[in-house]
């Protein structure tokens, strides 16, 4: 081979890595260029406008890298067990979840009083209804399997509504006959039933409960929620010295 033309493919072999780095370049500045969004690009020429582009991404830095300031929230504990509540009756506890869930919130000392406060005067109540209602479901299922059925027990209830309005006071007869037991002494007391007393020995040395105590120990819990039958006998007896 000649000794030019070697040369010459030397120097096309030397110069080829150098072309092909060239379109590599301008393929990925192409690739950029297409993820450009429209408006930084001239509709007319199809420049790109540089100016505006890094305007706006140092302004969406600016705005990314700033973070709000944390300020410190007063009267709010170290931690939630910190909390002083003071419960607003016995049917509440402090609840260690809920306190929590409150301080994750946030919320001050006060704001955490205010909201055990409020589940007393509101929901307290509400639960306290619903337990009621649904013991009553279950108190008159039992009448009526007691009585022998509804039919049986709905003309044994109007008999004890009757003797009730004619003998006893009403505040008291509603009281009674608002849950099973009442019902049931109710039913005793107008068949001229006696069951054993307390003993004398107890009779001599306690007072009997006034009709002021007995409507006072029915609003216990204990009476018209559990049942208690020690608190059940109380009230039935003191009723029946009362008005017998």
């Amino acid at each position: 081979m000649n000794p030019k033309n070697q040369m010459t493919q030397k120097n096309e072999n030397a110069y080829q890595p150098e072309a092909d780095n060239e379109t590599s370049a301008a393929q990925n500045l192409a690739a950029v260029l297409d993820m450009v969004p429209d408006k930084f690009i001239n509709p007319e020429t199809g420049d790109v406008n540089w100016a505006d582009l890094v305007k706006s991404y140092l302004a969406l830095e600016k705005k990314m890298s700033t973070r709000p300031s944390v300020q410190p929230i007063a009267d709010r504990p170290a931690s939630p067990a910190e909390y002083q509540i003071t419960l607003p009756n016995n049917l509440m506890k402090i609840d260690a979840d809920v306190n929590q869930r409150l301080f994750d919130l946030g919320c001050t000392n006060e704001q955490v009083q205010g909201i055990y406060d409020l589940a007393a005067e509101k929901i307290i109540p509400i639960l306290q209804s619903l337990s009621m209602d649904y013991q009553a479901e279950r108190d008159l299922q039992a009448l009526e399997q007691e009585f022998g059925g509804p039919e049986q027990f709905n003309t044994i209830a109007r008999q004890i509504s009757a003797w009730g309005e004619k003998n006893l006071d009403k505040s008291v007869f509603d009281l009674l006959a608002s849950h099973k037991d009442g019902i049931m002494a109710l039913y005793r007391m107008m068949n001229g039933r006696r069951e054993a007393d307390v003993l004398p020995s107890r009779r001599e040395a306690t007072p009997p409960d006034s009709e002021e105590v007995l409507r006072r120990l029915m609003q216990d819990p204990k009476y018209w929620k559990y049942q208690d039958p020690e608190l059940t006998k109380r009230i039935e007896n003191g009723f029946k010295r009362l008005y017998g």
